[in-house]
């Protein structure tokens, strides 16, 4: 009942706050995710997927057509105020939004912002969101990334460690294509300079080799090119490169390549990397 309400919600011009609150408060779609019993059925499991699809698919259309639609809703998921009452369709919403509707990016950002600061919103709900919905936020992956990125620019530590955690879970739920993406707005962070940056870009890059060591062999080329920007980063950030390098290189999936990166870090460094050689 709850999704026909939705999907007959998406065709009204005019949609008021308490009828986007009732469908946040009564619509769990963690609930539609079949029992590990069931898993073995792969053709109810397709089956399940596709309308869970087709059923963001309609969101998504409102949305874009739709002002109201979309003012609702963050309106109803910024009034909520204790992080039992938040649940995985409130942030699927929220990227949704984000992805679709440009002119509220930064509305988005501030009420995320404020429910990470108060704590509302945590890593739990995140992992959750993407494990449920990795296949319907595939879709809006370049808009998550561009939210990490806008995220790690904060001066907030806790805001900032949200958005390495969109880093780590879009690599760990998506295909190559959008972990070479990941690789290289990581490496983006680092070459800015910026300490915080700098510092987390290289913990998520430790976490993803550590995490799936056999996907960040293909992006490999792209770590190695950080040593082209030693100069710009700190003795402190220096060993966490290498700490990434070394681990990658001597990985059970890397063994012959470890002798590349050796001829690469072992030729002569300016002052400050001597002692960082040995």
């Amino acid at each position: 009942m709850e999704i026909y309400n939705i999907l007959k919600l998406s065709s009204l011009k005019i949609v008021s706050r308490d009828h986007a609150t009732e469908l946040q408060e009564k619509l769990d779609l963690q609930h539609y995710v079949l029992p590990s019993r069931l898993q073995f059925l792969r053709k109810s499991r397709k089956q399940h997927q596709s309308c869970i699809i087709l059923l963001f698919d309609v969101i998504k259309s409102a949305i874009r057509y739709e002002k109201t639609i979309s003012e609702a809703w963050i309106k109803a998921i910024e009034n909520t105020a204790s992080v039992s009452e938040h649940k995985i369709f409130d942030l699927v919403m929220l990227f949704i939004i984000y992805s679709t509707n440009t002119q509220t990016k930064k509305y988005i950002e501030r009420v995320l912002r404020n429910k990470i600061r108060s704590g509302c919103i945590q890593e739990q709900l995140l992992q959750s969101t993407f494990s449920v919905h990795y296949l319907v936020l595939k879709d809006m992956c370049s808009s998550i990334l561009l939210l990490a990125q806008s995220l790690l620019h904060s001066l907030d530590q806790s805001i900032i460690s949200f958005g390495s955690l969109l880093y780590k879970y879009a690599f760990k739920f998506f295909d190559t294509y959008w972990q070479q993406e990941v690789v290289g707005a990581l490496v983006t962070h680092i070459r800015s300079g910026n300490e915080a940056e700098v510092d987390t870009a290289l913990d998520v890059l430790l976490e993803l080799v550590v995490l799936n060591p056999s996907a960040m062999m293909m992006n490999a080329v792209f770590v190695k090119g950080i040593l082209d920007y030693l100069d710009n980063i700190s003795p402190q950030q220096i060993r966490k490169l290498f700490n990434v390098l070394s681990t990658l290189a001597f990985s059970k999936q890397n063994e012959a390549s470890s002798h590349i990166q050796v001829r690469v870090i072992c030729p002569p460094r300016p002052p400050k990397m001597l002692g960082l050689q040995v």
